[in-house]
């Protein structure tokens, strides 16, 4: 065996074919260089309706100037079309990528930029009257390394098959009713597609509150209860993140809000029982000046009569354990925000205010050492008002954590110049 045959042979032992609706995806040597191509079935490739379809989504695709949009050539011999040459690049289907690195889909921005780079091919696809509609993970390519989705051939172009059940085998729940029985699409077959796109994206994770409503609308099985364009659809989704970030929101406000009513209520002291003992050292039934002020009290124990009041309780639900979690991380990314605040200032406050305690053994008169103090707290204030940007703290409470760094050191600086003032006067003496 030469060298040649060896590597023909490791390549042969390698190849890897990955099943799609119209054929296998795998990569092969062509002209001592990689390519990746789709085999297409051999069912497929002897019917001249399929044939002239990929001859027809070839042309249709050419003028498409999208980033998503993958270009392909058509290899043929006597008996017909055989395989299909992606244009040059090194890919991957969508769920190759998922099956080798699951966690991709926790990583910020991937889920939500992915299907909105679907979404705009898709819209930019209706405007020239074509019709994707099937977004199965394994027909969906990404360039590695890049992760951006891209798509191949389009359904539309096979509507002339009248066994559209034949041509997506193996791939019926992630095309629309009416398709597979009907042979017909419009811009709701592929709400239902993307539909079923996000439910399988989001299989390991779970839908969350953005897609669950909104999946369950545009996998319908009767295309008038679906979303009836992909903008409609898209634009729901947006709605309804924008709804959870500000849901956010609150329950930040809310936390905050408890923590000053927590601590409200923990520097409140206990009211205490006081006895009343008379001249004759008798005590008291009751307290004396209860009677003065009688009219002036209502029974704190009694129900609220205000109507008002009343339904303004009845309307506070209790906190779910969801909303108790929200306000608990936020609380603790509040704490964490506030150690990174003082642990930065205190070691630019402690540099700069040791120049001034520094130069108090100095011949320095008072009028600099007065100038140079002023100058010094100008530039602690400035920075915490900078540094206040950066951690997302409020103003008002930066100025008073510096306020406060800035007097305990100032306490403890001073203190040091007393230990070494003493100290050196003990040694001349």
């Amino acid at each position: 065996m030469n060298y040649e045959e060896m590597l023909n042979s490791q390549d042969a032992v390698a190849v890897r074919r990955y099943a799609m609706p119209f054929g296998d995806f795998y990569r092969k040597q062509i002209d001592r260089k990689y390519r990746y191509v789709v085999e297409l079935r051999s069912d497929l490739a002897d019917s001249l309706f399929f044939a002239e379809g990929l001859r027809k989504d070839q042309q249709s695709i050419k003028n498409i100037g999208n980033a998503h949009q993958l270009k392909y050539e058509l290899h043929e011999d006597s008996g017909g079309i055989y395989e299909i040459d992606l244009q040059p690049g090194s890919y991957m289907t969508l769920a190759q990528l998922l099956s080798s690195q699951p966690a991709i889909v926790a990583q910020k921005g991937f889920v939500e930029d992915t299907i909105n780079a679907v979404m705009d091919l898709t819209e930019h696809l209706h405007e020239l009257g074509i019709y994707h509609l099937c977004y199965s993970l394994q027909t969906i390519f990404v360039r590695k390394g890049e992760n951006k989705p891209l798509l191949l051939c389009h359904g539309s172009s096979f509507l002339a098959i009248k066994d559209q059940r034949l041509l997506y085998q193996g791939f019926e729940d992630d095309v629309a009713p009416e398709v597979l029985n009907d042979a017909k699409a419009d811009e709701r077959s592929d709400v239902y597609a993307l539909g079923r796109f996000i439910e399988h994206l989001l299989e390991s994770s779970g839908l969350g509150y953005e897609y669950k409503g909104v999946v369950k609308k545009a996998t319908s099985e009767a295309p008038d209860e679906r979303y009836a364009s992909v903008a409609e659809m898209r634009s729901c989704i947006r709605h309804k993140r924008s709804t959870r970030r500000s849901l956010w929101l609150v329950a930040a406000a809310c936390a905050v809000v408890g923590v000053v009513v927590a601590v409200f209520f923990s520097l409140i002291s206990e009211p205490s029982t006081v006895e009343f003992i008379d001249d004759n050292g008798v005590k008291a039934k009751s307290d004396p000046f209860s009677e003065v002020y009688e009219d002036e009290f209502v029974d704190d124990q009694a129900p609220y009569t205000d109507p008002e009041i009343a339904v303004y309780l009845d309307s506070i639900a209790p906190m779910t354990d969801e909303e108790v979690k929200m306000l608990s991380d936020s609380i603790r990314v509040n704490e964490q925000l506030n150690s990174i605040f003082r642990r930065r200032f205190e070691q630019k406050a402690r540099t700069q205010l040791g120049t001034i305690y520094g130069s108090q053994g100095n011949e320095t008169t008072e009028s600099d050492y007065v100038g140079q103090s002023q100058k010094v707290m100008d530039e602690l204030y400035n920075y915490a008002t900078e540094l206040s940007k950066e951690t997302g703290i409020s103003a008002e409470d930066a100025g008073s954590m510096a306020s406060q760094i800035i007097s305990q050191l100032q306490v403890e600086l001073q203190e040091n110049v007393k230990r070494n003032g003493a100290q050196t006067k003990q040694d001349e003496e």
